[in-house]
């Protein structure tokens, strides 16, 4: 498959959600809208994934599945996320004494988010780059992660510190799935580390 279908594909995510996020972006306190933008980055994220998947490349679901390492090595990726993510839990809690557990629905959004952003950078750009023999994939993907988070960080005035925290996150989140080959060890391990950032705030 030519790599400008590819990169056409790239260009009209990011175009999209950036338009997305810089018009339609609620706060948790109107969580009605806030749902409803949860739900929107869901279909759009998963939904063009599966569009490129049927109609670009003419694979069918049980495909799309064994491609983003759905089903394989399960039970290494939930143990090596699920060991990950108590290191996460144990260095927060050493350094913040604590945290505040009352976050509300982002107890159940936030896994679903974090599942959905890896479907797309790891499951799908990462294997995709590396497919086409783009050198340094896991680096290039790292920094369409942090690209991805531009719109967010515009509004909520992220530092460069936060661009290369959001970097280095993607890195090795990336790392984790080429290791593991399991789409749930980023996913738990993703889901723990944004968790964390709610409870600390």
């Amino acid at each position: 498959m030519p790599k400008s279908k590819l990169i056409l594909f790239i260009l009209f995510f990011y175009i999209g959600w950036t338009i997305k996020e810089l018009t339609f972006h609620p706060k948790i306190t109107d969580l009605e809208l806030y749902l409803i933008s949860f739900l929107i980055k869901m279909i759009f994220w998963i939904g063009l994934v599966v569009i490129y998947f049927v109609y670009i490349d003419r694979v069918k679901l049980q495909q799309i599945i064994d491609y983003i390492k759905l089903k394989q090595n399960i039970i290494k990726g939930v143990f090596t996320g699920g060991i990950i993510g108590l290191l996460l839990v144990a260095i927060e809690a050493t350094i913040f004494n604590g945290f505040r557990l009352d976050i509300g629905i982002r107890w159940i959004i936030t896994p679903l988010t974090a599942f959905s952003e890896e479907v797309v950078f790891r499951g799908f750009v990462m294997n995709k780059l590396r497919d086409h023999r783009v050198k340094g994939y896991n680096f290039i993907q790292a920094i369409l992660f942090m690209g991805i988070h531009f719109p967010i960080g515009i509004i909520s005035g992220y530092s460069l510190l936060n661009y290369l925290t959001i970097f280095l996150v993607g890195y090795i989140l990336g790392f984790i799935y080429k290791k593991t080959s399991s789409i749930w060890a980023p996913t738990i391990a993703h889901s723990v580390y944004n968790i964390l950032i709610y409870l600390r705030q």
